[in-house]
């Protein structure tokens, strides 16, 4: 057997069993020998059970002192418990509905107890699970309904004793002596079931560094393919766009069209990032790629994250363009209306798309496809940015823009494939966002003076890190009991609710509302992060502004401060004893400067936060485990260039380049051209 095997090739693996494992993405032996761990608990010692503080879980080498007992509470209820100690103390061992339980213990059995402990009431262990001997450092998994934790590490077990012999490992051992790496077997061994922590480190280094490196050789791979293909050039006239706008454009926004006028008539395919913080004009910089395009009687494509934001891009391309000219597709869309869109645009009655992922829907191509812009391009993978100019017949100009401020070194990992070009400046007259922390304490009077500014004629945000409240975060609220409560407190005021979960028309009609002013308090979820531009919204609110990144604070406050008005933006914390998260958001209070904050951020969080799950083509361990250490990141990166530049090293590494170009290729197949 080899890591392309099946899962049913191992003991114990049926139909209804590869059915839940497929629910975690686990269809091959390969697949479950990479599936990380959440977690990890230490049982590679036994703690004193009279040192054993209130929720700590460790393992206990206790002695049973008296015969089990089993209560039958109530149908459906029943009670085991065993009275057990070490020379320490004593620990109750108590099982909820475990009955089958009793017959495995008796009085003066010695046993290894591993749980948690509580202390409420007197000092117990819930649940414990019982071990013959210390079992070491033990993996906890994502799990689903059916499967359990001792299930999925015996799987675990037999995967690795049948693969391991013919296992290949694709770092070559230049590579792997260069960097300090572990062979491949050993890491894998250790990820699952490492014999310290100290091994367990090294295990998710080698991972987490062959993880970045296909990544940045898959992004390096796909930047020279687009840089060797020739595209017809296009003279971009920044003098003919430059009227149509409202506004004068700064002078970063004019050095951004100027990189983009010299890259269309080059005659060879763009690739360029716009960054910049939130209000920099990266719009305005794309508009004028399009109209670039259309003046050249082709066509451009612009591909937004959610579909709040694609219809606002519509509507003002419609306001700075001839209508006529410009196709909206969104998913929620009636077919009727999307075949018209991909009618107009395949027959070139139409010169400008703007969606979301509809766009890359096998439903229609291009007449002649010369542009493609995606905004927010942290929200989109690596092969996104590719896939919808394959709908092109030829090179295809490609512009992405990204208003989360990524610190230098992480851009020129996520888009080492892309020149760019940063807006580093705001326009004339947009004021600083006043920016306060608020305790818990002071909740009242701030939405106290939250309703004095509607009073005034302004609007307001209040974002809720969840949609509904959970049991699992207990104080935390949800939108929707949030806005019924706000409703209650302040019954004059006009408030509605949007999130991410409403059906499509639903969070248009709400977004409509508030852009027109019929709302006075938008209570919503992260869903306003981006696409929400209502200059008379000048008060942002954000309950448990804790629980978010620094970046993605940054981008709710960026919805205030558009219009003449004051603005000012509340970071509501419950974290006051945890100095950590209080340092976070003292310094988005300090500071208006995104970028400074993204440094900060990666200082204090690791790249985790801006790495997300949301690369494509970034296994899911990677992203979760990189954000220890950002020295394999730099390293990884340092290795893909060398391997791209070097013959020498790249001649070691051919399995390792192939592997980067077969996941490149099923990327670039996923949306096939018409």
């Amino acid at each position: 057997m080899n890591p392309d095997s099946p899962l049913t090739c191992l003991k114990g693996v049926g139909p209804r069993r590869a059915e839940l494992l497929g629910k975690l993405g686990l269809f091959s032996l390969g697949a479950l020998l990479r599936f990380a761990p959440r977690d990890y608990r230490d049982y590679s010692r036994a703690l004193a059970a009279g040192e054993a503080g209130h929720g700590q879980d460790a393992a206990f080498a206790l002695t049973i002192l008296a015969e089990p007992k089993l209560a039958r509470i109530r149908r459906g209820l029943s009670i085991l418990s065993a009275q057990a100690a070490d020379e320490s103390g004593k620990l109750t061992l108590t099982w909820y509905n475990q009955p089958f339980r009793k017959d495995g213990l008796a009085r003066g059995q010695n046993i290894i107890a591993c749980g948690r402990v509580d202390r409420t009431r007197g000092a117990k262990l819930v649940n414990p699970t019982l071990f013959p001997a210390l079992p070491g450092i033990l993996p906890l998994y994502p799990l689903t309904r059916g499967l359990s934790q001792k299930q999925l590490r015996d799987l675990v077990r037999a995967a690795l004793s049948t693969c391991l012999p013919d296992l290949v490992d694709p770092l070559p051992e230049p590579i792997r002596a260069a960097y300090g790496l572990e062979p491949l077997g050993d890491a894998l061994e250790s990820l699952h079931f490492p014999g310290n922590m100290e091994a367990l480190a090294r295990a998710r280094r080698r991972l987490a560094f062959e993880d970045m490196l296909l990544f940045r050789l898959m992004l390096g791979l796909s930047g020279q393919e687009r840089r060797a293909a020739p595209a017809r050039p296009i003279d971009a006239s920044v003098e003919t766009f430059l009227p149509l706008l409202p506004f004068i454009p700064t002078g970063a926004q004019l050095q951004a069209m100027a990189d983009i006028r010299a890259d269309m008539a080059a005659g060879r395919a763009m690739n360029r990032l716009i960054q910049g913080d939130v209000g920099s004009g990266k719009t305005a910089v794309a508009f004028f790629a399009m109209h670039a395009a259309m003046e050249a009687g082709r066509q451009a494509a612009l591909m937004a994250p959610t579909e709040i934001l694609a219809r606002q891009h519509y509507e003002k391309l419609c306001v700075l363009f001839n209508p006529a000219r410009v196709r909206l597709l969104l998913g929620g869309m009636k077919k009727s209306e999307r075949e018209e869109a991909w009618e107009a645009l395949s027959t070139g009655r139409a010169a400008l798309a703007v969606g979301t992922h509809a766009l890359l829907r096998q439903e229609g191509g291009f007449h002649d496809l010369a542009l493609v812009v995606t905004d927010e391009q942290h929200r989109f993978g690596v092969s996104q940015r590719a896939a919808i100019a394959a709908k092109g017949r030829e090179g295809v100009h490609v512009l992405v823009m990204s208003a989360t401020p990524i610190p230098r070194t992480l851009a020129l990992l996520l888009y080492g494939d892309l020149d760019v070009s940063r807006i580093g400046e705001l326009p004339p007259g947009r004021k600083p966002i006043k920016t306060s922390l608020v305790p818990p304490s002071k909740r009242r009077a701030m939405y106290d003076f939250l309703a004095a500014q509607i009073s005034e004629g302004r609007q307001a945000y209040v974002v809720c890190p969840l949609v509904e409240e959970s049991e699992e975060l207990p104080g935390v609220p949800g939108a929707v009991a949030h806005c019924a409560k706000l409703k209650r407190a302040f019954p004059s005021l006009r408030i509605d609710l949007l999130h991410g979960q409403m059906p499509a028309r639903e969070k248009e009609a709400v977004a409509a509302a508030f852009r027109d002013g019929a709302i006075d308090i938008l209570v919503s979820t992260t869903v306003i992060e981006v696409g929400v531009d209502v200059p008379n919204a000048c008060v942002m609110a954000i309950e448990h502004a804790d629980r978010f990144g620094l970046a993605q604070l940054h981008q709710l406050r960026g919805r205030v401060g558009r219009g003449s008005a004051k603005s000012y933006c509340f970071l509501i914390s419950a974290a006051a004893g945890d100095t950590t998260a209080t340092e976070r958001l003292r310094m988005l209070v300090s500071s208006q400067d995104g970028f400074a904050i993204a440094e900060a951020d990666l200082t204090l969080r690791g790249p985790g936060e801006f790495l997300g799950k949301r690369q494509h083509g970034l296994s899911e361990f990677a992203a979760a485990s990189l954000a220890m250490d950002m020295g394999v990141l730099q390293q990884a990166q340092e290795a893909a260039d060398r391997l791209l530049a070097d013959p020498g090293w790249a001649a070691s590494a051919q399995p390792l380049l192939e592997i980067a170009r077969a996941r490149l290729a099923a990327t670039e197949r996923e949306i096939a051209p018409n």
